[in-house]
């Protein structure tokens, strides 16, 4: 049971540090600011980003789960590697890579820093032992397992076991939504169980991602405040953990099915949309946020249709109220292209159910 745990700890360490590293890149290009928060969280946008553009079009060419695979490392390989390029040529260009020390005593943000971790720690031993399981298996879980015992993406009945031409019902969602590839991916090339990368894997992932995307949050309230980041995300991840008023609550999903694509939205792309907002409210000329808003949503377009259809209304409203307040109808046309994914999503999805339909 220990070597059982020794792995998928070990296995979501390495994906998290390959996040954190080519986030690293994409920060050092668009000259933002880099912490090991905001490069982690720029380096899972990224790839869920890059899975998303190339999965989707070789769900629809029906090709075999390995060349699918293959894809997906190749392309974690390289924005790692880049990442580590680019990270070599700063540190020999003598450019400055840290952060700069937040105003509080050291020895409290030390203690505080430590009360995070541990927070973090804890909320990710209490949803490991409460993962729930229901028939959101067959879609998520059996999908993947089919993908590495049969070699095909989408095309077996997850019910029956029987293979099919072509999508219809629930798979017809997951075509433009193809979260599960990625965990099948990650168990085709460590040799462990598809289930294991789902229910224990992805949510050690996710919780860290989360801890990242709240301390960046904090930023936007507290800037340069170490100490009450700090306290911000011990605070959210409280009201998390006492937060069962519902069995459809974000914060019960958060913490039983974080493995799930609607939890992933709801846990990470809200948030995510909220701080990006953010900071087009405080700067509307800054063309990086535009590019983290269309990562990210492109990136919630990857895990569930939610995703397609709520980060489109979030950014869509936005961009109106704000274009009318301010009277600046620019930001339509830029908020609009970070839509790009959601709206071609939507008319794949519209296109196929057509056809199907017909």
């Amino acid at each position: 049971m220990g070597a059982y745990w020794v792995q998928f700890i070990f296995v979501a360490s390495i994906i998290l540090l390959m996040n954190m590293i080519a986030g690293f890149g994409v920060c050092t290009v668009l000259k933002m600011n880099m912490t090991p928060a905001s490069c982690e969280l720029t380096g899972a946008a990224l790839i869920s980003t890059y899975c998303e553009f190339t999965v989707v079009p070789m769900v629809l060419l029906k090709a075999p789960f390995n060349v699918v695979a293959v894809i997906i490392m190749s392309g974690y390989l390289f924005f790692v590697g880049f990442g580590i390029v680019s990270f070599y040529r700063s540190y020999r260009n003598n450019i400055d890579i840290g952060m700069k020390p937040d105003r509080g005593s050291l020895i409290m943000g030390i203690l505080l820093y430590a009360m995070v971790i541990g927070i973090t720690i804890f909320v990710i031993y209490k949803s490991l032992t409460l993962q729930h399981v229901d028939e959101d298996d067959t879609r998520f879980v059996v999908n993947a397992m089919d993908m590495i015992e049969n070699n095909t993406v989408f095309l077996t009945n997850p019910a029956r076991g029987n293979e099919i031409l072509t999508w219809y019902g629930e798979l017809l969602k997951d075509v433009v939504s193809p979260y599960s590839v990625l965990p099948a991916t990650i168990a085709y090339f460590t040799g462990m169980k598809a289930v294991t990368a789902f229910h224990s894997v992805m949510p050690i992932i996710l919780l860290v991602i989360i801890s990242c995307l709240y301390y960046e949050l904090a930023e936007r309230f507290f800037r340069g405040r170490r100490d009450y980041k700090s306290l911000f995300v011990v605070f959210v991840w409280l009201v998390n953990i006492f937060g069962y008023y519902s069995v459809y609550g974000q914060e019960t999903f958060m913490m039983t099915r974080l493995w799930q694509g609607k939890s992933i939205v709801a846990a990470i792309g809200v948030p995510a949309m909220i701080m990006l907002l953010l900071d087009v409210y405080n700067d509307s000329t800054d063309r990086t946020t535009y590019i983290l808003l269309f990562m990210t949503n492109a990136s919630m377009c990857f895990f569930s249709g939610m995703g397609i259809i709520l980060m489109l209304i979030m950014t869509a409203c936005y961009g109106l109220v704000y274009a009318i307040d301010q009277k600046n109808y620019r930001i339509l046309l830029y908020l609009a292209v970070t839509c790009i994914p959601n709206v071609f999503c939507y008319i794949i999805h519209l296109g196929l159910r057509f056809w199907i339909l017909r």
